[in-house]
């Protein structure tokens, strides 16, 4: 069994959250082109307005204040081909440490674990759609997993920029990775499954400390 087919981790069930009635006038032509998505996706033309506005509030509203762009994950995946594995590395790691402090407090208005965590929800699949993100709690362990379809290039930036991230939280991680997946595991576990020796490949998958600079 590989080492990466493991139960899905628990992720937290978002509570509900309160309402209010509130009227509104909107162009016509979008209120056509809301009717056709609620219609295509089976719902509500309500769930979908909300969601509409809970993205403009959550993400646009501060990534243009930001300087947030988007593109496509082709190019990001294009992009990180023309890089070499150590350059992958190293914009990572100064990106975890120049950049990710300062647009998670920029969010969240706090850079805590916390904020890290609802960080990486916003850039996955909820907003940036940059990755997929899952979490899960036992013990003593949280358990992130980062997945994407981008290579091992992306990989390793993504693994860089995490240890990088939570240094500056002062946790220990431990980092795994594959082609399309990185795993962390805060605090570190040796009791952890993918810590083992005796699991097939694990060994293969322990990403390994990038050398420091002089």
């Amino acid at each position: 069994m590989s080492p990466l087919k493991q139960p899905r981790p628990r992720t937290a069930i978002r509570s509900s959250y309160e309402s209010t009635t509130r009227t509104l006038r909107i162009d016509k032509d979008v209120d056509q082109k809301l009717g056709e998505i609620a219609g295509n996706e089976r719902v509500s033309m309500n769930v979908i307005a909300n969601k509409a506005l809970r993205r403009y509030v959550d993400w646009e509203a501060n990534a243009e204040k930001f300087g947030t762009v988007t593109t496509s994950s082709s190019t990001i995946k294009k992009f990180f081909d023309y890089l070499t594995d150590d350059h992958a590395k190293e914009m990572g790691k100064w990106w975890g440490e120049n950049q990710v402090p300062g647009i998670i407090t920029f969010y969240f208005k706090k850079f805590d674990f916390d904020s890290v965590l609802k960080a990486l929800e916003f850039l996955g699949a909820q907003y940036g759609r940059a990755f997929t993100f899952e979490h899960s709690f036992e013990g003593k362990t949280h358990t992130l997993i980062v997945k994407h379809d981008m290579g091992f290039k992306a990989s390793a930036f993504y693994a860089e920029a995490v240890k990088a991230a939570f240094a500056h939280l002062g946790l220990g991680t431990d980092i795994f990775v594959t082609d399309d997946a990185v795993i962390a595991i805060s605090p570190p576990d040796p009791a952890h499954p993918l810590n083992r020796s005796n699991v097939e490949g694990t060994t293969d998958l322990k990403y390994a400390s990038t050398k420091q600079r002089p």
